[in-house]
Formats: structure tokens, C-alpha cells, sequence
């Protein structure tokens, strides 16, 4: 019954996502026996976004930077949130399905119900990656503070940066690493278009102020 069940077109994306997931742990299983990470190319495919959240703020930042932090995307390693993505996706599918077709009758169309399960899927993934991020064991050597950024050049990547107003942008560390971050001039009258490099001066929770690049010799 249960084959009979996960194999209706309905549910048709709900089981594929669920396939998908053991392909994956499968293929990285061989892997990690043979002592390769298969899947590690696709940390790299990711910018390395800054995680540590303050407060809300009564500001209006970039909403795809913001919406990439919530999701916590990048505390752990890409394959178990695209795991954790897949295991929600196909799990909350089912489980609206059910429902559906025990109060209607019958379920909704495939293409339908996956609208309704890709929204329940984000705070699953959002908590999954917190969890996920305070149990596993991380490589410090490349961690670096937060405060640690300020004094480096960064340029705006998204939107423009006004005062109280802040847009995203990018920052390389000391290990070469980009972190993407919200940045909001330090003065006043200052607004930064998308693209213009600029100097980290000082930080406010999760907000990074900054000043114009006037000297051509600083580099990223």
C-alpha cells in the first residue's frame, strides 16, 4: 500500500526528492570510504556569507542577503543542507498530500502541491543547518571575527547603499575567503552605488558602516 501510495503521479516529486537522497548518501558514503568528499566541490560554488545575526533591525537591507542568512546557508557544508532540503521536501509532500486527500478526496495536482511543501521546506532548512552547524565539528583555522573584517575594502554587490539604508556587499578575510555582508555609509550624505569599493570602518551588530576608497593604494 505504501509503494501504491509514494508511487502516484501526485506524489510524483515528493519520491523523486526522496530517491535523490539516497543516491547522494550512497555516492558519499563510497566516498568518505575512500577517503575523498565528493560533494565538497560544492562548498566552493557558494559565497561564504555571514551568519551571526543580531537583532532585527528597523532598516530595509538587501532581502536576498537577508533571506541566504535566515536560511543559514554555508554554516554547514552544502550536501547536507541540499540533504536536509531533499529529506523536508519529500517528507512535507507526502504529508500534504495525505491530508488533502483525506479531507478532499484526492490530492492536489504534482505542480500544485509543491508550492505549498517548497514554503514548509525553508524554516525546516533554516532550523535543519542551525542544528546541523552546532553538532558537527568545524575547522577553525580559517574562522575568522567578525570585527576582524573592518579596516578591509569591500564593494557593493547588491542595491545601493544609503543611510539607514543599507545594501549588500562583499569582503574578502585573510584567508581569501568572501563574505557577504550589509554595509551602510558611515556618513550621513554618502551613498554607495553598486560596484563602488569601500572601506570598512566600523560595525553595529549585523551591519558594517563604511567610507569612500579614496586612495588608490588600498587593495582588496
Amino acid at each position: 500500500m505504501f509503494l501504491s501510495y509514494v508511487n502516484e503521479t501526485s506524489n510524483f516529486p515528493f519520491s523523486v526528492a526522496l530517491v535523490i537522497v539516497a543516491i547522494l548518501a550512497v555516492i558519499e558514503g563510497v566516498g568518505l570510504m575512500i577517503g575523498a568528499g565528493v560533494f565538497g566541490f560544492l562548498d566552493g560554488l557558494l559565497p561564504d556569507i555571514d551568519l551571526d545575526v543580531d537583532a532585527p533591525d528597523m532598516t530595509a537591507p538587501s532581502i536576498g542577503g537577508q533571506f541566504l542568512t535566515w536560511l543559514r546557508i554555508g554554516r554547514v557544508p552544502v550536501i547536507f543542507s541540499l540533504i536536509v532540503f531533499l529529506v523536508a521536501f519529500g517528507l512535507i509532500g507526502f504529508f500534504i498530500q495525505g491530508v488533502v486527500g483525506a479531507i478532499f478526496g484526492a490530492p492536489l495536482s504534482a505542480l500544485i502541491a509543491c508550492i505549498p511543501t517548497f514554503v514548509v521546506c525553508m524554516p525546516v532548512l533554516s532550523v535543519g543547518n542551525v542544528v546541523l552547524g552546532a553538532i558537527m565539528p568545524r575547522d577553525e583555522t580559517s574562522a575568522v571575527s567578525r570585527d576582524s573584517l573592518i579596516g578591509k575594502l569591500a564593494t557593493i554587490t547588491g542595491g545601493e547603499a544609503r543611510k539607514a539604508y543599507p545594501a549588500q556587499g562583499k569582503v574578502k578575510d585573510q584567508h581569501n575567503q568572501t563574505h557577504y555582508i550589509l554595509i551602510e555609509p558611515d556618513m550621513a550624505n554618502d551613498v554607495f552605488p553598486q560596484g563602488e569599493s569601500v572601506l570598512l570602518v566600523r560595525r553595529r551588530k549585523s551591519i558594517y558602516f563604511a567610507i569612500r576608497n579614496e586612495s588608490n593604494g588600498l587593495i582588496d
